[in-house]
């Protein structure tokens, strides 16, 4: 048995999945769960948590996504069963490390390595963002995480993005404005930077902005985008906000913010002639590599 713990928003979401959908390629006859509890309790309706957005949303939108939700008795096994975010991360730091518990390194990178994919019932906790361990597994990854029926509203868009020289540009704001590990990377200066690469070849384009922070867009974008037109997504909110993802896989080219949201709107995406992302990632010493190397790094 592999149980591989749930946590975060949407974009951290894909990618534990995404690593446990990799546990049971690699582990065929053995069964693989994921761990959800953080998001289905009173604990976390009442007292809430850090950073988990949404609530869990991968069963919500992506039909295809059918990995089993490990039980009580199942997480006992392997782990301390503790259904509050907050709580357990305080307990993380307390309590022992049991032996069928791996936890991954914040800020390095992980491979297929015999800590990793060690026999025996293994609960895992971490992140797991790095580009090659994805690599190969874009189909599946692309079939699994495909979006449902939209809306009248998000299928005008796809059909619009399609037709025009279209850029996909994401914008996070509110919660990093005061994240130290994500603010201050993605400036006013990175976007200027990745339109003027974009744009180097003195072509029209179309920008299609995706923030949750549109009225700062309004007020600091229009002066980088002259002469080319703007179209400000502002109709997924809430539970919708994944179309904001969705539609980010439709444009021909993208600026990516340093958000496994927008990362994971340009891996999705199979037609972008290019994709500008902003290096580094994070503001911390950080070895892991999340880059595409075919993404143009913009420092």
């Amino acid at each position: 048995m592999r149980i591989v713990n749930i946590a975060g928003g949407l974009g951290n979401q894909m990618f534990q999945y995404a690593f446990a959908l990799m546990l049971k390629e690699h582990f065929p006859d053995e069964q693989v769960m994921i761990d959800t509890q953080h998001y289905h309790t009173l604990m976390f309706k009442h007292f809430g948590s850090v950073n988990l957005h949404n609530g869990y949303e991968i069963d919500r939108i992506f039909a295809n996504a059918t990995l089993p939700v490990a039980t009580p008795k199942d997480l006992r096994r392997l782990t301390y069963y503790i259904p509050n975010y907050v709580v357990s991360r305080i307990a993380r730091r307390l309590l022992p490390k049991r032996k069928t518990e791996y936890v991954a390194p914040y800020s390095e990178n992980f491979t297929r390595n015999e800590e990793v994919l060690r026999k025996g019932d293994t609960y895992y906790e971490g992140y797991w963002q790095c580009f090659d361990y994805y690599k190969d597994m874009k189909p599946l990854l692309r079939q699994t995480f495909s979006h449902p029926e939209p809306n009248t509203y998000n299928k005008g868009l796809i059909q619009s993005i399609k037709d025009s020289s279209s850029v996909g540009i994401h914008i996070r704001r509110g919660d990093y404005k005061d994240a130290p590990d994500f603010n201050g990377i993605c400036t006013p200066q990175y976007y200027q930077k990745a339109i003027a690469t974009l744009t180097a070849d003195g072509q029209k384009r179309t920008f299609y902005v995706f923030s949750n922070d549109l009225g700062w867009c309004r007020q600091h974008l229009p002066e980088l985008m002259k002469g080319h037109d703007i179209v400000y997504v502002d109709g997924n909110r809430g539970s919708d906000s994944y179309w904001d993802m969705m539609l980010m896989t439709y444009c021909r080219e993208l600026i990516i913010a340093n958000s496994t949201f927008s990362w994971w709107g340009a891996f999705l995406n199979s037609q972008a002639a290019t994709v500008c992302a902003p290096d580094p990632w994070l503001r911390r010493d950080c070895k892991k590599e999340i880059h595409d190397p075919q993404w143009v790094k913009i420092h």
